[in-house]
């Protein structure tokens, strides 16, 4: 399995989800990287996941520049046993951790929670949000995606 098998496969369960989001989006350009997943709730709400097979490590680095403009950080891991490293520096930096399993009937899963972020950045938020929205209604004008997304 490759990251981007996972994001794919989660791209997909997410959008599935469309009571709970209005917009699901990858590679979403902010700070001159991507992120690979942004959901938007009902709420405007933005949660951002970071998918990585092996190097949890970058993983939450990446993370944690998200947090400058999302009210919620992921990152997403194959389901394992996690390390008490790994835990306690979610921990600390307040970033929330998914499981993804393929075999599993809900494959992509909450395993470590996180309050919404009260440190992010309000311009930065705003230019998140408005890049994800900005990217679903041009994927939803080329027929990318179902409209449920406006």
């Amino acid at each position: 399995m490759f990251e981007i098998d996972m994001v794919n496969t989660c791209y997909d369960y997410f959008l599935s989800c469309n009571n709970d989001y209005t917009k699901v989006v990858r590679e979403v350009p902010f700070l001159s990287r991507c992120i690979d997943i942004v959901l938007i709730t009902k709420e405007s709400k933005s949660i951002t996941i970071e998918f990585k097979i092996n190097n949890w490590r970058k993983a939450l680095e990446q993370a944690k520049n998200h947090k400058l403009g999302a009210d919620k950080a992921y990152i997403c891991l194959p389901e394992k046993n996690f390390s008490k490293e790994l835990i306690y520096l979610l921990e600390q930096e307040q970033i929330g951790l998914y499981i993804f399993n393929p075999n599993s009937s809900c494959i992509i899963k909450e395993y470590y929670s996180i309050p919404f972020n009260d440190r992010k950045v309000n311009l930065f938020g705003e230019i998140l949000l408005q890049t994800t929205t900005d990217l679903s209604e041009k994927l939803v004008n080329n027929n990318v995606i179902s409209s449920f997304n406006n």
